[in-house]
């Protein structure tokens, strides 16, 4: 498949804006943070449940492995809930390009001048390279990877605009 056939199966990534164009990718979560707190409850509460019966009748070490299991469960929820917000946003106006990103408490920012940046082989697998000189950015961590042709297309074509 060419990449402008992409275009064709792919809907198009970013938007057209007053000043041009905005890319803004996000993460997909499918569950709120209240019900994933819910369901990691309910799953710690058994999991002590289990591990206390076993431990009265006699099997003590599940009991101490059931409280590294809500250990985990407390670690894995709070972990999403930092980066459940990740986000990339890519402006690409009439004369300069802005990126913003927010990867768990981590922000950055970069500018760009519109006409000295270019896209360059990337050499971390699956995302952009927005170079101007010695910076770089690194775009798409928050696309499914086989949109990634699309919107290397779509950004390269909103650069040339």
């Amino acid at each position: 498949m060419t990449k402008k056939s992409l275009l064709a199966v792919n809907p198009q990534i970013g938007k057209k804006t007053d000043d041009g164009y905005e890319f803004l990718l996000k993460r997909n979560c499918s569950i709120s943070p209240k019900q994933l707190a819910v369901i990691f409850i309910v799953l710690g509460l058994i999991s002590i449940f289990v591990g206390t019966f076993f431990y009265s009748l006699g099997a003590t070490l599940i009991l101490p492995f059931s409280c590294l299991e809500v250990i985990a469960l407390t670690a894995a929820y709070f972990y999403n809930a930092v980066h459940a917000n990740d986000y990339e946003r890519l402006i690409v106006g009439s004369q300069h390009v802005y990126f913003k990103s927010k990867l768990g408490h981590k922000f950055s920012e970069e500018t760009f001048l519109k006409s000295l940046a270019r896209i360059l082989p990337s050499d971390h697998f699956d995302l952009i390279k927005l170079s101007q000189g010695r910076r770089n950015i690194h775009f798409g961590k928050n696309i499914h990877s086989r949109l990634i042709p699309a919107l290397e297309l779509e950004v390269r074509q909103a650069l040339r605009s």
